[in-house]
């Protein structure tokens, strides 16, 4: 049997969720996928950096946590709604802390 990486795309079913932060109309819209993994549990990747600078202050020197498709591996995930709320969380305390810093 051969070994295989964890981002292996043997790995994936192929079925994904599309999650997202929506609050209300004042939120900028951001969006990640969930790509479902042969066991059940699904990765959380997110892909719309606003630019290499962004991608490279947030996962700077966890660049083996990045597949060029999927993008930036988040975590694990169990259900649909454990995805949204991981997603809306990682929005919150990651991205949007980032984005608003206000140091360009």
């Amino acid at each position: 049997m051969e070994k295989h990486d964890y981002f292996d795309t043997e790995n994936y079913t192929g079925n994904h969720l599309h999650v997202d932060n929506w609050k209300d109309e004042l939120n900028p819209f951001i969006e990640a996928i969930a790509w479902e993994r042969t066991d059940g549990t699904m990765d959380l990747f997110f892909n719309d950096f606003a630019d290499e600078k962004e991608f490279k202050a947030l996962f700077g020197g966890k660049e083996h946590q990045y597949d060029e498709f999927m993008g930036v591996f988040i975590c694990n995930v169990k259900s649909n709604e454990e995805a949204y709320q991981q997603f809306r969380k990682w929005v919150d305390e990651v991205l949007n802390v980032y984005r608003n810093k206000g140091d360009d």
